[in-house]
């Protein structure tokens, strides 16, 4: 039973286990990443390290027996039962019901992933060669595998089980209730209230990963159009003012004026990618439609049990990189997507509800993935420097200008030089891109250690004695490049190094691969502020709607949560998202998904059996 008080004309309302315990776990948490951010780094790395090394079967069986047991729930007689009683009817109509879907098949995740992951795909695939027609196929293949089928199947069961439980059996809206038929009244206790705790810490930490994706995006898009600086601290004030929005939304009471923001944000979503199918390769884009949904069918059982069992190191830590990160993202971001979906669902047969809940969002995903991914993917492919003026000036650079050096001699990708010293193509991997530093004298070119060097047949030797040369630590750089260097293709940007004063990871530069695709295409400056405030507004909307989520469970299953206690919630997701920037951007806001979805990946196995007994015990199957 939950515990309603009032504190300054502000209602709070909280279960009094759940909501102490998932607070006080969270606040900690907050509190030593923020004190000890090395160390953390640390852990991070080696928890996500571990958990992909042992627990990535778990991941992958446990998401595709998802996606088979949906399929199963939907084409059986189960199929014909109705979420609510037998005399219920949807609330809103089937139109209405799928817009709501196609906004919940968005997100920041797609807009931060769109243009990057096929690219990286196609850059570094996890079997085959780079760079070819064949590795482009397998990438869009491999981008829609991820962001389909398996993660909807997922919400599909989880949303399920809450609206089942929930408006069938009567029981509150909360994931306890769907252990009911496994432990029956227990669920009111100490069992129920660790489920609802877990589901708490999975929704926030979820929703951390994506606010904090979304908040380098905008620091990107920012950059790439005004200039503003890029970094950690621009990213936690951006992360504090957009919160601060969402929470004032939520004290102005502007519920209804978050939803007319959701479909502010689907037409401006929905223009960009109909400027890229019509400003855009438009008959490319539609054969691509038609070829990424066979790629994504014809290796669809092999990526669904891949494990890296039998592939190389490169390719597990692909594995770990990409599949293990995404399957727990999905798991940790269930609770807030399934309970949206079970909110707007009572009524629907189980079968229109999982066809609904699969096929939706997994199209808007193929045809944005293709738009966006296609588009980049035909820049790097048909607008290649081997057909651009810049080859021209191979070797011919002049001093105090941004001028190409050489060309990359695999990729004919320029390389270019600031005011004083040149980055030279010593080694080129998606992994670990690598530069040589070189600053033009009388002489010649000279590393920065002071070996004299020079360009013989494409390949950087010792001028002296015709060897190769083999960088010292003081010549060697590795970074990424930054936004300004307009002069490469969007390969090129995301994976040759630059020279700058703090080296970033090659991911670092996915936020502002979006940007650097539209920068091709006319009006690009417009389109770049359209897709930041695309972003801002997912961030808000995402913000405000995971806060009600997470009270819900934390109040007990009240489908109508205090304000005071929603605000909490918006106020502790922003911290939580901020922590894990600085400590380990990235790779910590991977890290917080993978950690937390295990746990909650067990729960919904459990979950799932739970939610087929009682379908087994239904008397007439809805009839």
């Amino acid at each position: 039973m939950a515990i309603r008080r009032s504190l300054g004309g502000i209602e709070f309302e909280a279960h009094p286990v759940v909501f102490p315990v998932a607070a006080a776990l969270l606040i900690a948490f907050v509190a030593v990443v923020a004190l000890l951010p090395g160390r953390s780094l640390l852990l991070f790395d080696r928890l996500q390290s571990g958990i992909a090394t042992n627990f990535a079967w778990l991941y992958i069986a446990a998401m595709t027996g998802f996606l088979i047991f949906a399929l199963y729930l939907c084409f059986s007689r189960h199929g014909r039962i109705r979420l609510g009683p037998d005399d219920s009817r949807p609330e809103f109509s089937r139109a209405t019901w799928f817009a709501m879907l196609f906004s919940a098949g968005m997100g920041i995740g797609m807009l931060f992933f769109g243009v990057a992951e096929p690219m990286w795909h196609y850059l570094a695939p996890p079997s085959g060669d780079a760079e070819t027609l064949a590795a482009a196929r397998q990438a869009m293949g491999i981008t829609l595998f991820h962001w389909c089928l398996h993660p909807w199947a997922l919400y599909a069961l989880v949303a399920l089980s809450l609206a089942y439980f929930g408006y069938r059996k009567g029981l509150p809206l909360s994931f306890r209730s769907a252990f009911y038929p496994l432990v029956g009244d227990r669920i009111h206790g100490s069992i129920g209230n660790v489920i609802d705790v877990l589901a708490v810490l999975a929704t926030l930490f979820g929703l951390a990963t994506s606010l904090g994706l979304g908040a380098k995006q905008v620091n990107a898009g920012l950059n790439y159009v005004f200039g503003m600086p890029q970094g950690a601290g621009m990213q936690i004030v951006l992360i504090a003012v957009i919160t601060t929005m969402a929470v004032a939304s939520l004290v102005s009471g502007l519920d209804v004026g978050i939803r007319r923001l959701s479909e502010i944000n689907m037409v401006i979503a929905g223009s960009l990618l109909l400027f890229l199918f019509v400003a855009g390769p438009t008959v490319f884009l539609l054969d691509s439609l038609v070829a990424n949904l066979g790629a994504y069918f014809q290796r669809l059982p092999h990526n669904s049990f891949r494990t890296g069992g039998y592939d190389n190191q490169s390719n597990t830590e692909w594995l770990s990189a990409w599949t293990v990160f995404y399957w727990g993202w999905w798991i940790s971001w269930s609770p807030f997507v399934g309970m949206f979906i079970a909110r707007i669902s009572k009524g629907r047969t189980i079968r229109e509800f999982i066809l609904g809940v699969l096929l939706v969002p997994s199209t808007v995903a193929v045809v944005w993935m293709t738009g966006f991914g296609g588009a980049a993917l035909h820049q790097e492919i048909y607008d290649r420097v081997d057909n651009n003026p810049l080859a021209d000036r191979w070797f011919n650079y002049e001093p105090n200008e941004y001028a190409v050096q050489t060309l990359d001699q695999q990729t004919n990708l320029p390389l270019t030089a600031d005011e004083q010293w040149l980055v030279g193509p010593h080694a080129r991997g998606v992994a670990t891109p690598v530069g040589v530093l070189m600053q033009s004298t009388d002489e010649g070119l000279v590393t920065k250690s002071g070996i004299p060097v020079e360009y013989r047949h494409g390949v950087l030797v010792n001028s002296d004695d015709g060897v190769p040369i083999r960088p010292t630590d003081e010549d060697r750089f590795t970074g990424a490049y930054a936004a300004e260097n307009k002069q490469l293709t969007l390969g090129g940007y995301l994976t040759e190094p630059v020279l700058s004063d703090d080296a970033t990871s090659r991911r670092d530069t996915t936020a502002t691969a979006l940007f650097v695709m539209l920068d091709a295409y006319p009006f690009s400056a417009v389109t770049a502020m359209l897709g930041t405030l695309s972003i801002i507004l997912f961030f808000v909307t995402s913000s405000d709607s995971a806060s009600m989520v997470a009270d819900i469970i934390a109040s007990g299953g009240n489908e109508d949560p205090a304000l005071g206690t929603r605000l909490f919630w918006g106020i502790l997701e922003g911290l939580l998202a901020a922590v894990l920037l600085v400590a380990g951007g990235l790779k910590a806001l991977q890290t917080g998904s993978i950690v937390i979805g295990l746990p909650f990946c067990v729960l919904i196995i459990v979950m799932c059996f739970g939610l087929y007994r009682s379908l087994q015990a239904e008397p007439s199957a809805g009839r």
